[in-house]
């Protein structure tokens, strides 16, 4: 499949590597020299230096099968993607927006393009968190029926210091995998006779709406918050307080230094306390029982929201999300203690990556260094085999999705045509 990305921001650009990395014939536009002179060095990605709406620009690219229109302009966006499909005759399109109330499926479907709304993807993630603590790392598969998560063991929980083999009675009640155990920063693929140690980290697969019932009966001591203090504010810090606001009973906070978006906040949520101040104050948030706070979240963009995630989590805050803008710093925010850092950008990107179809692969997403989780659909070659009769180099199948119910599976497990395999795969490290 050929596919054209307009746009090289960390979005288009990281959407470029990831499709040229699975075999796509990739072309990548953008009239930023800087940004398209870094993927001219990518020998497998045809990158153009113009403007898309030249149509001599656009115009070498017409035969392509897919477009994805990612710049950070809605309306570039939306005007790109209307000059494909009324210029050109383009109707399998992606297009990235920020406004949520431009992602409205009456839109949609009047434009007849798909559309990806930053804001969505961001909320999904903070509701997670709000509604289920006890999580800190999570994905979706299967366009949201099921859930990977991470949890860290704790008493009194049934897990700690239960062989990985006593879980079957838990396994019986909610179908559940058990994929991954981490220790000591060391990963490890669960075998039946390892023990659960407390504070193990456990990755779990299982159907997200049965979440709150396992949780229950694995005896997960949790409460959903109750309080919410805000670092800073931007756009999305807007929207999502807004949208907590109107769904969720919280009790919240705001820190913020400029007054006049203390004003603004203060006008619109009045049953909001909002605080004039330095995110980063350590007096003032200790002052204000940040150590008491159950969720901090930090979505002002500003370099300093990981500096004050870090003083929050130090001072004692349950949990903290940072919402950033740079990938590489990822890594970093997680590394410092912040427990959920969100890149925007590459949650768009992600989820652009999922709904293109592959080889057979139909969701896949990086889980641990050299580990990752992908699913495939079984053909007429692998029906009616056994588990046990797969071969899948340095991989392993953890479940099976059939009829849209996921299935524990073992080796004697007899395939269909039509079978989601959900498999965990080793990669191989480079010498």
């Amino acid at each position: 499949m050929k596919i054209c990305i307009v746009g090289a921001g960390v979005v288009g650009s990281y959407l470029a590597r990831k499709l040229s990395g699975e075999g796509y014939d990739i072309a990548i536009i953008d009239k930023d020299s800087k940004k398209i002179e870094d993927l001219q060095m990518h020998a497998d990605i045809a990158a153009y230096n113009c403007d898309a709406f030249d149509e001599n620009c656009i115009g070498q690219l017409k035969d392509y099968d897919l477009y994805i229109v990612a710049t950070n302009k809605d309306e570039i966006n939306l005007s790109v993607a209307l000059m494909l499909k009324a210029v050109f005759n383009k109707d399998k399109i992606f297009v990235r927006v920020d406004k949520d109330i431009l992602s409205k499926q009456e839109i949609e479907k009047f434009l007849k393009v798909e559309i990806v709304n930053t804001f969505k993807e961001i909320y999904k993630n903070v509701e997670t968190i709000i509604d289920y603590p006890f999580i800190s790392y999570f994905n979706e598969l299967e366009d949201g029926k099921f859930i990977i998560f991470s949890y860290r063991a704790k008493r009194p929980d049934i897990f700690t210091n239960s062989q990985i083999s006593a879980l079957k009675e838990l396994r019986d009640r909610v179908p559940f995998t058990l994929v991954l155990i981490e220790r000591d920063g060391k990963s490890f693929i669960p075998r039946g006779d390892k023990t659960i140690l407390e504070d193990d980290i456990l990755y779990i697969l299982l159907e997200k709406e049965r979440l709150k019932e396992f949780a229950e009966l694995s005896k997960i001591q949790y409460s959903p918050v109750k309080n919410v203090v805000f670092l800073g504010m931007s756009k999305v810090g807007f929207s999502i307080l807004r949208k907590i606001n109107e769904e969720k009973n919280l009790k919240i906070k705001v820190v913020e230094e400029d007054i006049k978006i203390c004003e603004e906040i203060a006008s619109e949520f009045p049953e909001v306390m909002v605080l004039n101040g330095k995110i980063t104050d350590q007096e003032l948030l200790e002052s204000e029982g940040i150590g008491n706070t159950e969720l901090v979240i930090s979505a002002s963009y500003k370099e300093d929201n990981i500096l004050a995630c870090i003083i929050a989590k130090k001072l004692g805050a349950k949990k903290v999300l940072a919402v950033i803008e740079k990938p590489e710093y990822e890594e970093i925010a997680h590394s410092l203690g912040i427990d959920i850092p969100i890149v925007a950008r590459k949650l768009i990107a992600r989820k652009v990556y999922r709904r293109i179809r592959h080889r057979g692969l139909k969701d896949i997403f990086e889980l641990k260094e050299n580990l990752k989780v992908y699913e495939k659909t079984v053909d007429k070659e692998l029906s009616g085999r056994s588990i046990s009769e797969i071969s899948l180099k340095n991989s392993i199948v953890l479940s099976v999705v059939r009829d849209g119910k996921m299935n524990i599976v073992h080796g004697n497990f007899v395939l269909r045509t039509g079978d989601i395999l959900v498999i965990l795969e080793k990669e191989e490290e480079n010498e």
